[in-house]
């Protein structure tokens, strides 16, 4: 039944998207940004944007919409992707930073460069193709009918260590994945912004001063919008009858999809600031991160401060969603799979091992100097100001899969 519907919606995108193609021309100075994450523009996209409207000859299209739960909102959610044809059809750039199904049920214009920003930094636990006919990926019955992650022309990733599995999850070639840096780590470099930030926080909340702030931020677990169960992995209460309340506050930060999911008992311990703070305002303002099995141990490896794994499902997650190096020599940090060994762990506080958080730094995120969106927004423009003669020989080069896998402007790789 699923991969019936799914075949008869991707007849339904192919046709409205080639009658759209015939009947309009791509427009040149257009911009598309989509995201089934978001309501609103950030992250990676808020940094290249930034960047890219400093040219007021650019024309934006912003394509912000998660899917409500529900027969109408299932079927508002539909009505918005079709709709959301057309400007991919005419538009120059698209960016993306997630699964967009429209995008791969399609025969895409050449003349469209669409470009995976992807959410998350680094490459850790597997995705895409690399969870083909795992419990938590697709199954090869469906990537035949909706080739997902397909008709990417580049990818952008944090280095060249990820390269080899982003190409693997996208099923593109190497070539394509570019290490030009992940925008949204230039947050890191605005010193001003961040010692404000600081400044402003100690005024909002003067008794947390003092205070070592642990910052617990747990993956997703579960697939599409859907979240396994509604009880965090770590019980709160019991890490606060281990650890000095005096000395310790927790600051809560949940992925998207949970915060519908999960309810939080507030207290002086446990914090949930909600969307007063960004996750990055609370990796900035934190001492220490919690988390399991999240990416987020890539940015904050650039702070150099100490990083806690809690993960007493580690076998099952294995199972379930794997990882592409070995977990336990991988992550920068102490490994505990109960409440009371992260007490331990945590009261070792000033004791972190500072030389494997940076060399895991410097592996994973090469571009430390707050220049990754203007990497970025440089390559992005440079398929818009493209010469006639260079636009015709790029089509030219598109023809064929081999000459994909051979042409990429290389001044753009470094």
């Amino acid at each position: 039944m699923k991969n019936g519907l799914a075949y008869a919606v991707k007849l339904l995108f192919r046709l409205t998207y080639s009658l759209l193609v015939m009947l309009f021309p791509v427009n040149q100075r257009k911009v598309v940004i989509a995201s089934y994450r978001e309501e609103k523009m950030s992250d990676n996209f808020k940094w290249v944007y930034d960047q890219l409207s400093q040219d007021s000859s650019l024309h934006f299209t912003l394509l912000f919409k998660k899917m409500d739960s529900g027969l109408l909102g299932k079927f508002k959610y539909f009505c918005h992707l079709l709709s959301a044809l057309y400007h991919i059809a005419t538009c120059r750039i698209l960016l993306l930073d997630d699964y967009y199904f429209p995008l791969y049920v399609i025969k895409k214009r050449k003349e469209t460069i669409s470009i995976q920003l992807w959410h998350a930094c680094g490459a850790f636990k597997k995705f895409g193709y690399s969870l083909k006919d795992k419990p938590s990926g697709p199954s090869s019955a469906y990537l035949k009918i909706v080739p997902v992650h397909s008709n990417y022309d580049y990818a952008i990733v944090s280095s060249p260590a990820a390269v080899s599995h982003f190409s693997e999850a996208f099923h593109m070639p190497e070539e394509r994945v570019l290490s030009l840096g992940v925008p949204r780590t230039d947050y890191f470099y605005h010193k001003a912004r961040l010692h404000s930030l600081k400044t402003d926080f100690e005024k909002a909340y003067p008794s947390l001063k003092g205070k070592k702030k642990l910052l617990y931020a747990p993956t997703f677990r579960g697939s599409g919008h859907d979240q396994v169960n509604e009880s965090l992995p770590l019980n709160l209460d019991e890490l606060k009858q281990v650890l000095n309340q005096e000395d310790y506050v927790v600051m809560i930060h949940l992925h998207p999809y949970l915060r519908h999911h999960l309810q939080i008992k507030k207290d002086d311990f446990v914090i949930d600031f909600g969307d007063q703070y960004s996750l990055y305002d609370l990796m900035a303002l934190s001492d220490a991160l919690i988390t399991d099995y999240s990416s987020v141990i890539f940015e904050y490896s650039i702070l150099q401060r100490p990083i806690y794994f809690y993960c007493p499902d580690l076998e099952d997650y294995l199972k379930e969603r794997d990882f592409y190096y070995p977990f336990e020599s991988f992550v920068p940090g102490p490994i505990s799979k109960s409440v009371t060994a992260l007490a331990e762990d945590i009261t070792r506080f000033q004791n972190p091992d500072t030389k494997k958080i940076k060399d895991f730094s410097n592996t994973f995120i090469v571009h430390q100097d707050g220049r990754s969106s203007k990497r970025v927004a440089d390559f992005v423009q440079s398929f818009i100001t493209r010469t006639n003669e260079e636009k015709e020989r790029y089509n030219r080069e598109e023809v064929s899969e081999k000459s994909e896998e051979q042409n990429i402007p290389q001044k753009k790789q470094t």
